[in-house]
C-alpha cells in the first residue's frame, strides 16, 4: 500500500515537467540532491519522491522538503517493493508533459531542466533530451566530464537504434528529459539488470535523441553496483520479481525484441528494425569483449 501526500498544486495546476525521485535509505545525499532540484531556473515542475520503506532519516528529510516547497509530493511504500517498481511509481504519479528520473545521490546544475525543455520544445520529433555528464565522487569532487554523443537524430528507426547500440557506454541518458506520452508506451524500468539499456533502445525506436553539449547533469556513478556487487544481489535490488540473475544479456535482448514488435511502426519496418538490431547488438558485444580481453592481457604483462 502507498500513502500519498497530496498538495494543492495537484488540483489547480498541471506542471509542464515532472521529476521523479525514487529513494531507499538515502539520507547521505538526499537533501543535497533535492536542493539541486528546487534550485532549477525552470520553475514549472513537480518533484515526486517515492520512499521505498526507508529505515534511516529519509522520511524526516522528505517531510522537511515538502513543508518548505509545495512542488514536492511525497509517496511512501509501507514495504520495500524493489527499485524497478519504485522508479515506475514516480512515473505513474507524474502529471507533466515532460518527465525526468532523478537519483537520490545525483545533482543537477541550475540550468539543466530549462535547457532540456527548450530543446524538446524546439524539436518535436525528439523523444528524449539529455546533457553531457560530470562524474563526481562522494565528496562532490569532479572525476571527469563525459561528453555524451548519444545524439540519435536520424528519421529512420533502424538507424537510430543502431546509433544508440553502438554509442551507448554509460546510461546517463536514462536520466534525460522525456516526453511523458512516449514513455508511457514503453516497458519503463523492468525488473532485471540492464533494463535501463533496453528502455533507451525502446525509446530510440520511438523517436530521436537530442544532446545539449554542456555538463549539466552531475552523477555519482555506480552506487547500486557498489552496494550490490553480484548479479544475484543486483537482481534482488531491482525487486522481488527480478529476472536475469544468470542470463542478463538474454533478458536485455528479449526485452528489446518485444519493444520493437510493440512499436507503432508498420510491420515491414518493425521487421527491418529487428533484423538491424540482431546484427548490430551482437557485433557491439563481441567488440567490447575483445577490447576487455586486450586490456586484461596488457594488464597482466605490466
Amino acid at each position: 500500500m502507498v500513502d500519498v501526500t497530496w498538495t494543492a498544486t495537484d488540483v489547480v495546476h498541471r506542471p509542464r515537467v515532472s521529476i521523479g525521485l525514487p529513494v531507499f535509505n538515502g539520507e547521505r545525499f538526499l537533501e543535497q540532491s533535492i536542493d539541486s532540484v528546487l534550485s532549477q531556473t525552470f520553475l514549472d515542475f513537480e518533484l515526486i519522491v517515492s520512499d521505498n520503506a526507508s529505515t534511516d532519516s529519509t522520511p524526516e528529510i522528505l517531510e522537511r522538503a515538502a513543508a518548505r516547497d509545495e512542488r514536492v509530493v511525497v509517496l511512501r511504500n509501507e514495504v520495500n517493493q524493489g527499485a524497478a517498481r519504485n522508479y515506475n511509481l514516480v512515473f505513474e504519479r507524474a502529471q507533466g508533459e515532460y518527465f525526468r528520473w532523478h537519483a537520490h545521490d545525483d545533482l543537477m546544475e541550475p540550468q539543466l531542466i530549462e535547457r532540456l525543455v527548450d530543446r524538446l520544445d524546439a524539436e518535436p520529433h525528439s523523444v528524449l533530451a539529455h546533457s553531457w555528464t560530470r562524474f563526481v565522487d562522494d565528496a562532490g569532487a569532479t572525476m571527469k566530464v563525459y561528453e555524451d554523443d548519444l545524439h540519435a537524430a536520424s528519421s529512420g528507426a533502424s538507424h537510430r537504434l543502431t546509433e544508440v547500440v553502438r554509442r551507448l557506454t554509460y546510461c546517463n541518458a536514462v536520466f534525460g528529459l522525456m516526453r511523458r506520452d512516449v514513455l508511457a508506451r514503453t516497458a519503463l524500468i523492468a525488473p532485471f539488470p540492464g533494463s535501463d539499456v533496453s528502455l533507451l533502445y525502446e525509446l530510440a525506436v520511438a523517436g530521436r535523441f537530442s544532446v545539449v553539449p554542456e555538463p549539466l547533469f552531475v552523477r555519482r556513478p555506480g552506487q547500486s553496483l557498489v552496494a550490490n556487487p553480484s548479479n544475484r544481489s543486483l537482481a534482488q535490488w531491482f525487486g522481488p520479481a527480478a529476472r536475469g540473475v544468470r542470463f542478463p544479456a538474454f533478458w536485455l535482448w528479449w526485452a528489446t525484441v518485444g519493444a520493437i514488435m510493440r512499436s507503432r511502426h508498420p510491420p515491414a519496418e518493425r521487421v527491418a528494425v529487428l533484423a538491424t538490431f540482431n546484427v548490430a547488438w551482437p557485433a557491439v558485444r563481441v567488440r567490447r569483449w575483445l577490447r576487455h580481453q586486450v586490456r586484461v592481457v596488457r594488464g597482466g604483462r605490466s
